[in-house]
This record gives C-alpha cells, structure tokens and sequence, in this order.
C-alpha cells in the first residue's frame, strides 16, 4: 500500500462572489487531501467539485506541521 500524503489543493475555476481569491487562485485557502498520489488527491476534489472538472484543479504535496493554541488573557488591574 502506498503512504498518504497530505496536499494542498485550490479551485482553478474563477469564484462567482466578490473575495481575495475571486480572480487569484494564490490568495485562496484551499482543501487539505489526503491522497497517495497528486492524481488521486486530484479526484478528490473532482468528487467535491464535480463541475470544476473542465477548470481543474491545482495540487501540491504539502509539509503540514502543528499548532499550538493557547488562550491568553488579560492580566488583572489592581
């Protein structure tokens, strides 16, 4: 069996609302795939987007790595 990889994979197609990533695929956030391979991870987002597929769809392997989130609050006045 082949070793899943994780891949960041955006929308070719142009979005139809007004935001950052309506005409520049770089500014969009994307989907994170799990995939053995860039084509499977491809289908995928075929599944999802199933009248993109004339678009396309950009992929990329992608290196993720983890967050840590912390709640910070305000110190007290005296």
């Amino acid at each position: 069996m082949k070793e899943r990889r994780e891949y960041r994979c955006t929308r070719n197609a142009l979005y139809t609302h007004d935001c950052t990533g309506r005409d520049d695929i770089r500014e969009r956030q994307g989907y994170y795939v799990w995939a053995s391979s860039e084509e499977e991870a491809w289908e995928e987002m075929a599944k999802r987007h199933p009248n993109e597929t004339v678009d396309g769809f950009t992929t990329q392997e992608w290196e993720g790595f983890n967050v840590i989130i912390r709640e910070i609050k305000p110190s007290e006045q005296p």
